[in-house]
């Protein structure tokens, strides 16, 4: 299988595509996440500290950043996609 160059509009190219889907990702999933957790301390009347939002979106953003790593390995860009192939000795 021929290589590619890693062009500059090809790097751009993934790179886009992990940043966007990535910021967006871990805002909506960390508002989602800590608009659940602050309404449950608000019902519940539990003392509640910002701290563990800040963990609780950290844990989810690593999380997503993985999905999204594995969404770029398998999409099928315009001229070239990424492929995951044995070393050859």
């Amino acid at each position: 299988m021929p290589e590619l160059e890693a062009t500059w509009r090809r790097v751009i190219s993934v790179w886009w595509l992990l940043f966007w889907r990535g910021m967006l990702g871990s805002i909506l999933l960390g508002a989602v996440a800590g608009f659940i957790v602050g309404f449950g301390a608000g019902i519940l009347k539990i003392p509640f500290d910002p701290i563990y939002t800040g963990v609780l979106g950290a844990i989810i953003g690593l999380a997503w950043i993985l999905v999204v790593v594995r969404m770029a390995l398998r999409k099928h860009y315009q001229d070239f996609r990424i492929v995951l192939a044995p070393r050859v000795p």
